[in-house]
């Protein structure tokens, strides 16, 4: 499965606990007046990048020495337009012992089926 990744910040220290690398996901429908990353609203920019999972975990081992006391933050745009990209991207690295730190704002979360697969595969859930 891919992503639609709009850029990755490899050394972020205020998404979460520690140094992460934040993965900035494209797309949101808020449209939020004081949005940080309004470059991230368009699902269907040509600026994306697609990225599997095993692709980001690459670029993660490359930088896991840094990584001793923090993991991986997945924001956006909002992360949930991607949910099955997002739950199957945490079920890898929580199964490889990394904290995963989930940034939204919760807009696109419906209760389905999904949200529980991806809720045991976050260690922190932060709202914009």
């Amino acid at each position: 499965m891919t992503g639609r990744i709009h850029s990755i910040e490899t050394m972020g220290t205020v998404d979460g606990p520690g140094m992460r690398m934040v993965v900035f996901l494209q797309g949101c429908p808020m449209r939020c007046a004081y949005c940080h990353n309004p470059d991230t609203w368009n699902e269907t920019s040509d600026d994306a990048k697609f990225m599997t999972v095993e692709e980001l975990w690459d670029q993660y081992e490359r930088n896991r020495q840094f990584y001793t006391n923090g993991g991986i933050t997945v924001t956006g745009g909002e992360a949930l337009m991607q949910i099955d990209f997002v739950t199957e991207l945490f079920t890898y690295f929580r199964e490889r012992n990394v904290h995963t730190c989930l940034d939204t704002s919760g807009i696109c979360l419906i209760p389905t089926k999904r949200w529980p697969t991806v809720s045991y595969s976050v260690s922190l859930v932060s709202s914009s």
